[in-house]
């Protein structure tokens, strides 16, 4: 059973979050992107560039240990997921631009994230010990979970619009569901390694998410984009997509123990998210008020 969740229950659950997102896509919002290319760009050069400079800040600066050392390494390198897209939409931020970055950086993961974390596991002396990651079977193994599904749910939307309009809540709603459960057995399966986790790991993971959200805001501020789109750059560079991060780790790398601390990643970093929401939504009450 603890096989089959690994292997099987989770790439699905992934999958098909991945096709319920796409299924709220259309050709426009890639054409949209591609005419206003500065916060597209600003997105995929904090996501490609910044995070693994903020990584190996704090491989630095915390003198981590290899394991976590490893796991910021691969939390940095997974692209956004569906919950950055949620806290832009709560954000007022530009939603179109959220869920666009997060499918058009999906779509790229399969070449960019295994390439990426071989790359800085070797750096950091792990490429040729038990973590070295097999470079053609992870980008395979993404592909079919990151570009498949988004182009079958564009597919879907394209042929049975209506249908998706009306029923995509329900569909999230569900989805999601299903998901927290397979994460909730990955807790239960691993709950005694997860006390030990509460120290310097978490100390890491709550300061990458941390950073990266307050950087992702500041530099879309310094290059003078909307404020709804500052929003929504600041939660994809700040949210990354925990789950991918937990199925390479356990899938390619055969590293349970690297699997929780992304685990512990995608619960962590919650508390940042929900901070910076507060703040958005105090502020725009300020506004209001100010307004009148």
């Amino acid at each position: 059973m603890a096989e089959l969740l690994t292997t099987l229950f989770l790439p699905l659950m992934l999958a098909l979050m991945t096709l319920v997102m796409g299924m709220t896509l259309e050709p426009r919002h890639f054409t949209r992107l591609l005419r206003m290319p500065t916060p597209l760009l600003l997105g995929l050069g904090m996501q490609w560039l910044l995070l693994p400079l903020l990584a190996w800040l704090l491989i630095w600066a915390l003198a981590l240990p290899p394991l976590i050392a490893a796991a910021v390494i691969l939390v940095a390198a997974a692209p956004g997921g569906a919950t950055s897209n949620m806290f832009s939409f709560l954000a007022e931020g530009d939603t179109a631009l959220s869920v666009s970055l997060t499918a058009f950086v999906g779509l790229l993961a399969p070449f960019w994230m295994p390439l990426a974390v071989a790359t800085q596991l070797h750096w950091l002396g792990q490429g040729g010990s038990e973590l070295a990651l097999p470079l053609g079977s992870t980008m395979a193994q993404l592909a079919l979970i990151c570009i498949v599904p988004v182009l079958v749910g564009m597919a879907i939307r394209g042929r049975y619009r209506r249908w998706v309009e009306c029923h995509q809540p329900r569909l999230k709603q569900g989805v999601s569901f299903l998901f927290m459960l397979v994460l909730l057995a990955l807790v239960a399966r691993n709950l005694k390694q997860l006390p030990s986790l509460f120290s310097t790991a978490a100390l890491a993971m709550l300061l990458l998410c941390t950073l990266a959200l307050a950087c992702g805001y500041l530099v879309a501020r310094l290059a003078q984009c909307p404020e709804a789109s500052c929003r929504s750059l600041a939660f994809e560079v700040g949210i990354q997509n925990g789950a991918t991060a937990i199925l390479v780790a356990y899938t390619q790398l055969g590293s349970d123990a690297l699997a929780m601390l992304a685990l512990l990643y995608g619960i962590l970093m919650n508390i940042p998210a929900l901070a910076l929401l507060a703040w958005f939504r105090r502020r725009g009450r300020m506004a209001v008020l100010s307004a009148r």
